[in-house]
């Protein structure tokens, strides 16, 4: 029990280090917020994209509409299979021999916080998708009845109920956004994962990891707890959700 105790609750071990490593954790919340605005408004992006429709006659209104939907399920198809580490390492390793200024140059906080935007835009795209089809059919037909035009319909009626709605898995997204925002270590982010395997290397102890693990868990239970909350909301207003055993 005792070694227990020293390998991962010594305080005297993580002293020296646990100002860095709360500087590693507010990095990695402004990763965490930065990606998630950049992935929402991709993902919503994708979400209208995909749902595109038009009942105009005009071929090249249509073939626009269909090469729209195309891009849009190509992208998601891509990004959802590919593992987020692989995305993040190629984007490091790739960028700087593009010749392009901006993305040459890019910093190591910069490549981190694109690649989980694009692989995350992915995913809430498929949530906003799921939000904006469980929209009734007839909320639209009414809004068009009314004189409102295709956007004004989309932006008034379909997307703020579509949001509501996936508040839920927005907010699981964001939780696992940043639990992986640790893989930003491997390319040398100082976020609070590779702040504390830093530490761990040099004092041969755990106990930074642990202090590390804690940071995590203040963040994210408080989270969890507010996605419980919505859920059960809403099983209690649909009236399900229930498990009677005989």
């Amino acid at each position: 029990m005792n070694t227990i105790r020293e390998l991962f609750f010594s305080w005297d071990s993580v002293r020296p280090y646990i100002g860095a490593i709360a500087r590693g954790f507010w990095l990695t919340i402004r990763i965490t917020f930065t990606a998630l605005v950049f992935a929402a408004a991709g993902g919503m992006l994708l979400a209208i994209m995909r749902q595109a429709r038009t009942a105009s006659r005009s071929v090249p209104r249509r073939v626009a509409y269909f090469l729209s939907r195309l891009a849009s399920v190509a992208y998601i198809d891509v990004f959802r299979g590919l593992p987020a580490l692989l995305v993040i390492v190629l984007l490091y390793v790739s960028l700087p021999y593009t010749g392009i200024p901006v993305l040459s140059d890019m910093s190591e906080f910069s490549v981190g916080v694109l690649a989980l935007s694009l692989v995350y835009a992915a995913y809430l795209a498929e949530i906003f998708r799921a939000g904006i089809e469980s929209v009734e059919r007839g909320q639209v037909e009414a809004a068009r009845s009314l004189g409102m035009s295709s956007g004004q319909t989309l932006t008034r009626i379909v997307l703020p109920q579509a949001v509501r709605r996936v508040i839920p898995p927005l907010m699981n997204e964001f939780i696992i956004l940043s639990k992986d925002t640790s893989l930003l270590s491997t390319i040398a982010v100082a976020e609070v994962l590779g702040t504390a395997r830093d530490a761990q290397a040099q004092t041969l102890n755990s106990t930074p990891l642990t202090a590390a693990a804690i940071f995590y868990l203040i963040f994210t239970l408080p989270l969890t707890r507010i996605v419980d909350h919505y859920i059960a909301r809403d099983r209690r207003r649909s009236g399900g959700g229930q498990v009677i055993i005989p």
